[in-house]
């Protein structure tokens, strides 16, 4: 069922890389979950004649896109504290505290 689902999604014009990530089986209908590389997509197959049921194409959602804990965030927020540090450093001395 992966391999029909991959290859619809190719003949549509997703040629990226298409990873398959969950297959289900629900009364007579596969459901395929497929990774692309900023989409996911789930498409509906017919367990007897193998047609394409539905399918649905979605901007990955909380999954791997920018974490608050990312390396970039990380060094953004230790540049602004040290400058906002000498800053308030220079500001004291300057004031005599």
């Amino acid at each position: 069922m992966t391999s029909i689902a991959t290859g619809f999604l190719k003949r549509i014009g997703h040629k990226g890389n298409l990873k398959p990530k969950r297959v289900s089986l629900e009364e007579d209908t596969y459901t395929v979950e497929v990774e692309m590389k900023k989409l996911g997509a789930i498409v509906q197959i017919d367990s007897k004649t193998h047609e394409i049921k539905a399918y649905e194409i979605q901007p990955k959602g909380e999954e791997g896109s920018a974490s608050p804990l990312s390396l970039k965030n990380l060094v953004l927020s230790f540049g602004i504290s040290a400058v906002v540090n000498v800053a308030l450093y220079f500001v004291f001395k300057m004031l005599g505290f």
